[in-house]
């Protein structure tokens, strides 16, 4: 690889190994995962990853986190998501059961004042902070926009809810994984906070702050905030246009045979170099009969996975539909019994 990133430090030949960072598994960076990085690093812009299932999309934000010593915060989306999940929503229930035990506010006062204090609880007791609150404000996020005394007092403090690097972490990698999976008005309800970086709370309820209570949470100036948002699409839904305008986008193509090799060796350095070159080369041949007969092709996932079964048990790759290796290519590769009879009367 030529291209040499400004802001962050490619491992030596663009593969994360898994003594590169505690905690780390490896990745292979192309030149042009490296330059879009880069790019979404330069411009504070979130980076759009699109590219079949079991690519490598997810795993990014996980190397990109890792190399840098960022903080990772993940999410992923369902067709139940909601805008208020990602920012901060108010926990009802608690909230009705609280007011019909006389815990809310005007309860009667108890002859212990401290007991009273605790009996009334503030508004902000009842708001969960979503992922863009911890991005954006991680300590008002922990204390859910209440000074800390009065936190402290209600027993509200909340713990990091994503992965931390050893020491303090300089900055975040915020991954809102398969963005194609929300209802269609969430892309464009996420234009606030991924533009803008900030957004509203829920009506009547305030952040306090140096400066006093706000009815809003905002990060800080790009420069004084070191944030990457990564966005996974599959693909499967059309999004916004004005969403896709405000993103840095990177398209992730199957990796080619010798690609897929390299990928499983750095993954079991130690493993059978020519079964893993088998497996690869099954996984590549698989995939154009899959996709003429409309079903997802076998990815990087699926090829980690057959290797790791096949290192594990001590499986050898064969021809033979008796032998326990078609019972990998059904469980693991295919994963559906009609495909991998389909298949293997064209894929050979």
């Amino acid at each position: 690889m030529s291209y040499t990133p400004k802001h962050f430090r490619l491992p030596e030949g663009g593969v994360l190994r898994k003594d590169s960072a505690p905690g780390a598994l490896p990745y292979v960076f192309s030149e042009a995962i490296a330059i879009a990085v880069n790019v979404a690093l330069a411009t504070h812009r979130p980076l759009l990853v699109s590219g079949d299932p079991g690519c490598g999309k997810s795993r990014l934000a996980d190397a990109v986190a890792a190399l840098k010593g960022w903080g990772l915060l993940s999410k992923t989306i369902t067709s139940r998501t909601r805008l208020e999940t990602l920012t901060a929503e108010v926990d009802q229930l608690r909230r009705l059961n609280d007011a019909q035990a006389g815990r809310l506010g005007g309860a009667a006062p108890d002859a212990d004042p401290q007991a009273a204090a605790t009996a009334r609880r503030p508004d902000g007791y009842y708001l969960n902070p979503g992922i863009f609150w911890w991005a954006f404000d991680p300590d008002g996020a922990r204390l859910r926009g209440l000074k800390e005394p009065e936190a402290r007092l209600h027993q509200a403090l909340l713990d990091y809810p994503g992965q931390r690097p050893e020491g303090k972490a300089t900055g975040t990698v915020l991954l809102i994984d398969e963005i194609d999976k929300a209802e269609p008005d969430l892309p464009n309800d996420l234009l606030e906070p991924l533009d803008r970086r900030r957004f509203d709370l829920p009506d009547g309820y305030l952040a306090q702050h140096d400066d006093g209570p706000r009815s809003w949470v905002e990060a800080p100036p790009p420069d004084a905030l070191r944030l990457l948002t990564i966005i996974t699409t599959n693909g499967e839904r059309e999004l916004p246009p004005a969403f896709l305008r405000r993103c840095v986008q990177l398209p992730i193509p199957n990796p080619d045979e010798d690609e897929l090799v390299k990928i499983a060796r750095h993954h079991y350095p130690e493993g059978d170099a020519d079964r893993i070159r088998a497996v690869a080369r099954i996984v590549h041949q698989f995939r154009d009969p899959a996709r003429k007969l409309q079903r997802r092709p076998p990815g990087t996932a699926e090829l980690l996975d057959a290797v790791a079964a096949c290192e594990e048990l001590g499986i050898q790759v064969s021809d033979d539909p008796a032998s326990v290796w078609s019972h990998i290519e059904r469980a693991v590769l295919t994963k559906d019994q009609d495909l991998w009879q389909a298949l293997r009367g064209t894929a050979g």
